[in-house]
């Protein structure tokens, strides 16, 4: 998944860039509080106003999609399956369970991010900068 963004601060060979939602994404909010924008941090070359373009492999999307919703849902069943069975099918304790269950992936999942975040796999790439005003047609949101 290719996605441009402006390139809005820089620290030695660090580029904070800040992207715009894609358009698909206007009805979700589910990331970023909802946010029209989110930034990240990247190492390249470029200038304040260029145009980033930045990678991230569709299957990585994917992975990251499915821990970052799948793992959470998966807690939350897990916790009110186990919940309710070691209770006889109490509902305030599938409730319980389910609250915990939630709670421990979300710990696991905040454990494993440093991890995740250090390989290279995982993490976006700079592929292109583009002068300010320079178009990038084979883009989504081209700027």
């Amino acid at each position: 998944m290719r996605q441009p963004g402006e390139i809005t601060d820089r620290k030695k060979d660090m580029l904070e860039i800040t992207f715009c939602r894609p358009d698909a994404c206007a009805a979700c909010n589910a990331c970023e509080g909802g946010r029209k924008e989110h930034k990240i941090w990247i190492r390249g070359e470029g200038r304040i106003g260029d145009i980033a373009v930045v990678d991230m492999p569709d299957k990585m999307v994917v992975k990251a999609s499915a821990i970052a919703y799948g793992l959470p849902l998966i807690g939350l069943l897990a916790g009110m399956i186990l919940g309710n069975s070691l209770t006889g099918g109490q509902d305030v304790w599938s409730l319980a369970g389910g609250g915990a269950g939630l709670a421990i992936s979300l710990i696991l999942l905040k454990l494993t991010e440093k991890g995740r975040a250090g390989r290279e796999d995982w993490n976006p790439r700079l592929v292109q900068v583009l002068e300010k005003g320079e178009k990038a047609a084979d883009l989504p949101n081209a700027l």
